[in-house]
């Protein structure tokens, strides 16, 4: 039975992962992700390659299986037995195990396999095993992340096939947790995900903001966690924009040292008055002083 860390433990890798995917942008390519953490993968050997065929035979228990072979990690599928959103699910999940570390076992003198081997190309259901339970974990939010669902407005089962290329069981769950997740307003929440929202920010505004042929879109950053998008006419139709519309009046910019005085709603001359002698004390006083020793010095000499 999983516990919450092994579930933060899949949702953290997923997140990791999704920041190292070549290309941001949805259905992930999960055989670009593979090729960059050195991954290969195949198909099924033939009955030709005897050694490798004898191998995959004795660890593969689904369509897809993952063998250390002389230090390197490969992939083997079974193409007649996938299709091609159930292709992308067994891949991430093969890597699901790779990227947390999974218990192995030694089929064979110097080949190494999960300990764990059920991947069916979809979701299991009433999985025992922890460690294929949590692979399932990792594929799923790899493959369609909450934070970009949510950002693309998609929450059914059929949008999220369509967008993330998800497997029907797979996309059926996430769902239903994407319906508890919108309702809590839960996101955004981990730094990690607010990255994987930044970094497929291009991707997310063009897809929800497309911009009209005479417009540069820019984006604009107001902290790591929360991105603002915003939308800029182009430069000649700002132009346009400013040549019809009337020059609003020049507003009186004060000296810097002296900044606006209060509003009052009386338009009360003790307030303006008090802000004055305020905004003033040291030349009044200089000027009271002077003049206190002028006088003194007037009638002193008369």
């Amino acid at each position: 039975m999983s516990t919450y860390r092994d579930y933060q433990d899949a949702r953290d890798a997923a997140w990791r992962a999704l920041l190292d995917v070549p290309e941001k942008k949805l259905p992930i390519d999960v055989d670009a992700l593979a090729k960059r953490l050195g991954v290969d993968i195949h198909p099924f050997p033939g009955k030709e390659q005897e050694r490798l065929y004898a191998l995959v035979r004795r660890a593969a228990q689904g369509p897809c299986v993952s063998l250390r072979i002389r230090r390197s990690w490969h992939i083997f599928l079974r193409p007649e037995a996938l299709d091609e959103n159930r292709r992308r699910f067994a891949v991430a999940h093969e890597l699901g195990h790779l990227l947390l570390a999974h218990e192995t076992e030694t089929p064979a003198p110097g080949v190494r396999c999960f300990a764990a081997r059920e991947n069916t190309g979809d979701v299991m259901e009433d999985t025992q095993e922890l460690e294929t339970y949590t692979a399932d974990l990792f594929a799923v939010r790899l493959l369609a992340p909450a934070c970009l669902l949510h950002e693309a407005r998609v929450d059914s089962s059929g949008g999220i096939i369509s967008l993330c290329g998800l497997p029907p069981r797979a996309a059926a769950i996430r769902a239903e947790r994407m319906e508890l997740l919108n309702e809590r307003d839960a996101f955004y929440t981990h730094l990690l995900e607010a990255k994987v929202r930044n970094a497929f920010l291009p991707w997310l505004n063009s897809l929800r903001f497309p911009a009209p042929e005479n417009a540069d879109v820019k984006l604009r950053y107001a902290s790591e966690a929360a991105p603002r998008m915003e939308i800029h006419a182009s430069p000649r139709e700002r132009m346009e924009t400013a040549a019809e519309e009337p020059a609003p009046p020049r507003a009186f910019i004060p000296e810097k040292r002296f900044s606006s005085p209060p509003r009052s709603s009386r338009g009360s001359r003790k307030i303006m008055l008090s802000y004055f002698i305020r905004r003033n004390q040291k030349p009044i006083l200089i000027g009271a002083t002077l003049l206190i020793a002028a006088a003194v010095f007037y009638f002193v000499g008369k």
